[in-house]
C-alpha cells in the first residue's frame, strides 16, 4: 500500500461520511456532564454516539433486523434512566450490542440494562429467556411458575417424574415457597427443575447487584425473577442451541464493544467467578496493540503498523475500533 493512501478498517468504512459520523459521536460524547458517560445528554446526542455502531448492530441482529429501530429503543432506555446514563458509554453500548445479538428487546422487557456503579450490566428477563428457548426450534412448550404457600404442590422424582401444582386462587400475594420450570421438546421429552425459596435467595445474593434486601428488578419484578432463576437453571443443562448458551453466558455481564467479533461474543473474553457472576476481561494482546497504535505519530506510521498484523487484525472488531479511533485523532 502506498504511503498516504486512505486506510479502510472494517467494521465500518472510514469514508468522508464515516468520518463525519465518528466526529458527531465524539462531539456529542464531549458534551457529557460526566466524562466517558452519557450523563446529561439529550436524545439526539445519545443517538449520535450510538450511530457508529449501526453496522455492528445490523450484523448482530438475527434475520436482518433494522439497526435504527434498535438505536431508537436504546436512546429511550438511556435518556429515561439517569442512573444508566451515568454508566460508562462503552458498557451501555455493550448492552445494546448484546441485546441486538440475542434479538431481545429492552422496550418489551425481554432484557434489562442494569446500572451497577459506573457500569451497565446486561440482564435477561424471564420473557427474554422464554423467547430464546422457543426460537430454538427444539421446544414445543416452555414455562415457569411460582408456588405460593397455600398452593397444593407435589413433586415426584425417580422413574416417573412429575409435578402436581394446584394454585390457591384466593392467594395473590408474593409469599413464595418455590419456583419451577418445565420444557417440553418437539421429540416428546420433558424436563423440569424445582427450586426452593432458599435456593433462589442464595442465587439472588450471589449477584453483584444484590447484597441485601431485594432491589431493582428483584423488587419490582419478583415473580418474573423467581421464574427466570428456575428457568435459567434448567436451560443450563437443556440440549438447546448455541444461542441459549450464549445468552446464559452473558446474562449479568458487563460487556463493551471490545467483546464482540463478527456478530458474536468472543467466549475467550468471559471469565467466571464464584456465584457464576460473569466478568469480562480484555484479550491479553490488546493492551500491547493499543500501546503500539498510540505510538504512531502520523497516518503513515499507523498504516505501517496496521500492515504488520493486518491478516489477523482484520478479523477482530476490538483491534479495528482502536485503529479507527487513532485514525480520527491523527486526521484532525
Amino acid at each position: 500500500m502506498r504511503a498516504g493512501t486512505t486506510i479502510t478498517f472494517q467494521p465500518y468504512k472510514m469514508t468522508t461520511n464515516g468520518n463525519a459520523i465518528a466526529e458527531r459521536a465524539k462531539s456529542a460524547l464531549a458534551k457529557s456532564t460526566k466524562p466517558g458517560t452519557l450523563a446529561g445528554l439529550n436524545s439526539d446526542a445519545v443517538a449520535a454516539i450510538l450511530q457508529p455502531y449501526s453496522l455492528a448492530i445490523a450484523n448482530a441482529l438475527p434475520n436482518g433486523g433494522k439497526p435504527d429501530r434498535i438505536i431508537q429503543s436504546a436512546v429511550f432506555q438511556i435518556t429515561s434512566n439517569p442512573a444508566l446514563a451515568n454508566c460508562t458509554a462503552k458498557s451501555v453500548i455493550g448492552c445494546v450490542l448484546n441485546s441486538s445479538l440475542l434479538g431481545v428487546n429492552p422496550a418489551l422487557k425481554q432484557c434489562f440494562f442494569i446500572p451497577y456503579g459506573d457500569q451497565a450490566t446486561f440482564q435477561l428477563s424471564y420473557t427474554g429467556l422464554i423467547a430464546l428457548a422457543r426460537r430454538s426450534g427444539m421446544v414445543l412448550d416452555v414455562y415457569a411458575e411460582v408456588v405460593r404457600r397455600k398452593d397444593r404442590f407435589e413433586v415426584t422424582y425417580g422413574t416417573d417424574r412429575k409435578i402436581i401444582h394446584v394454585p390457591d386462587l384466593s392467594d395473590t400475594g408474593e409469599d413464595f415457597v418455590a419456583a419451577y420450570a418445565v420444557i417440553k421438546y418437539t421429540n416428546g421429552g420433558t424436563e423440569f427443575l424445582v427450586m426452593t425459596a432458599d435456593q433462589i435467595e442464595k442465587r439472588r445474593m450471589k449477584s453483584k447487584t444484590q447484597r441485601g434486601a431485594p432491589s431493582g428488578v428483584w423488587l419490582e419484578w419478583k415473580p418474573e425473577m423467581w421464574k427466570k432463576t428456575a428457568l435459567r437453571g434448567l436451560l443450563k443443562t437443556a440440549p438447546l442451541s448455541d444461542e441459549q448458551a450464549a445468552a446464559i453466558a452473558t446474562d449479568g455481564a458487563t460487556l463493551t464493544p471490545d467483546n464482540f467479533q463478527r456478530g458474536e461474543v468472543k467466549a475467550e473474553t468471559l471469565t467466571y467467578e464464584e456465584g457464576e457472576a460473569v466478568e469480562v476481561k480484555e484479550a491479553e494482546d490488546l493492551q500491547s496493540i493499543r500501546e503500539g497504535v498510540a505510538d504512531c505519530s502520523d497516518l503513515d506510521s499507523l498504516e505501517r503498523y496496521w500492515k504488520q498484523g493486518a491478516d489477523e487484525w482484520a478479523k477482530r472488531s476490538d483491534v479495528i475500533e482502536i485503529f479507527n479511533a487513532r485514525k480520527i485523532e491523527l486526521s484532525q
